[in-house]
């Protein structure tokens, strides 16, 4: 057992359980796929995803909306069954099956019995690569999207955060909502979506992991024969925006309560201060021992819901705070906000502030390690954004060496410039 000391205390870096797991192992296939697989050794179950390096940021603009509807569609039926017997086929593993789009990546995933593995992969490579595209199915799930656009559309929370993401990074990608356009997604045709399906699997990443009771070497052969590539060939980079400061005053007739929605310009993942950044937030708002969450909730009374949240990207990154308030408090609880930044910029973290958040954040990271499904989801996205796999152990002594200069550094280089966006409720 190796323990590291850094000025905060002991941290503890290998704990006994984690040698049971055998090293990940990652091959790249001659057809492009990169296949991930981690064997933990006493387990009767396997978490596989699918992920394919494309999200809602790699659309055209009249695309926008096509990656989470093509979601849709792949569970609309394949070449070789319909929807009826797929979703049979989904059941009978147990029903976890499921997929999910962001802005840069989609997935579909699932937790089966080591048993059901293979029949798992083939059916998730059948909706990822034989989809039918049946033209009735797709005026059916046109409509299912515009309908969940607008049930996105009456939260309050999301919508207004959708107007900051519009403000901060003007026409780019990014700034479109993943759920889509509505306009282009009445639009689209069975053509034209086709067309975008056989383009993203030629030209993004494509990358097949397991963790549980899973065998390499059978892996790679479930998915050279299901993926006959090529995959992950050049495609048009979209380059990464540039931040807009400013402020914005809303209302909006679902609102019940202010809600103040703050964001800087925050890291990407693959940025050298990563960590520095995910110490940082959770000393701002990250949790119940947080600046923002003592000052506002705890000792001010001033909102029920207050934290914040680090979004980092493949080029760039997102830090929002947000804060919940009722409508006559709203000034109160910016000037308190406000008052949190400043006191965290001016004299940065304490000793008590970096106890607390590295070991809070060295303790999830060992509880993720517990759970097949999070193992599997850090091992793909390491890969996808950093072209390699990190083992734990290497996390945590980065983590560990992070200190309070280095947090008040990325303080300070996110939170001088910011959008101030606040939405009140409709005057009556």
């Amino acid at each position: 057992m190796a323990t590291q000391v850094d000025r905060y205390g002991p941290l503890l870096l290998f704990p006994p359980d984690m040698t049971r797991a055998v090293e990940p192992l990652c091959t790249t296939l001659d057809n492009g796929v990169t296949v991930i697989s981690e064997r933990l050794p006493g387990r009767r179950s396997v978490a596989l995803s699918l992920t394919v390096g494309n999200g809602s940021r790699d659309q055209a603009p009249d695309e926008n909306g096509f990656a989470h509807l093509l979601e849709h569609m792949l569970f609309k039926g394949s070449t070789e069954r319909d929807g009826d017997a797929l979703n049979a086929a989904m059941e009978s593993l147990g029903g976890t099956i499921n997929a999910f789009t962001d802005r840069e990546s989609t997935v579909f995933h699932g937790t089966v019995l080591a048993e059901d593995a293979a029949d798992a992969f083939t059916l998730l490579a059948e909706l990822l690569t034989k989809p039918r595209f049946d033209h009735a199915d797709l005026r059916l799930e046109k409509r299912v999207v515009a309908q969940e656009a607008a049930m996105a559309a009456e939260d309050v929370e999301d919508w207004a955060q959708e107007r900051v993401l519009a403000e901060i990074w003007g026409p780019h990608p990014l700034a479109w909502p993943v759920l889509g356009n509505a306009q282009r997604i009445r639009s689209a045709s069975r053509k034209r979506l086709q067309a975008y399906h056989q383009r993203i699997l030629a030209e993004s990443p494509l990358i097949v992991t397991a963790v549980g009771e899973v065998e390499h070497g059978a892996l790679c052969a479930w998915a050279e024969a299901a993926f006959r590539g090529p995959h992950g060939g050049a495609r048009t980079a979209v380059p990464a925006p540039r931040f807009h400061g400013g402020r914005k005053r809303l209302r909006r007739a679902q609102a019940q309560q202010a809600h103040l929605i703050w964001m800087a310009p925050g890291c990407s993942v693959a940025a050298e201060d990563y960590l520095a950044h995910v110490v940082a937030n959770a000393i701002l708002g990250g949790g119940t021992a947080s600046y923002l969450f003592r000052e506002l909730r705890e000792k001010r009374g001033l909102a029920y819901q207050v934290f914040s949240h680090l979004d980092p990207l493949r080029d760039c990154g997102e830090w929002t705070l947000y804060a919940a308030t009722p409508g006559a408090q709203h000034v109160q609880a910016a000037a308190a906000m406000a008052e949190v930044l400043a006191t965290l910029l001016e004299h940065g973290p304490t000793v008590a502030d970096m106890i607390w958040a590295k070991r809070s954040l060295r303790i999830q990271l060992l509880l993720g390690q517990e759970d097949a499904e999070i193992r599997m989801s850090r091992l793909t996205r390491q890969w996808l954004y950093l072209g390699r796999l990190v083992p734990a152990e290497e996390s945590l002594r980065t983590l560990a060496a992070v200190d309070a200069d280095a947090v008040l550094r990325v303080l300070h280089k996110a939170w001088t410039e910011r959008f101030e966006l606040i939405c009140l409720p409709a005057r009556r």
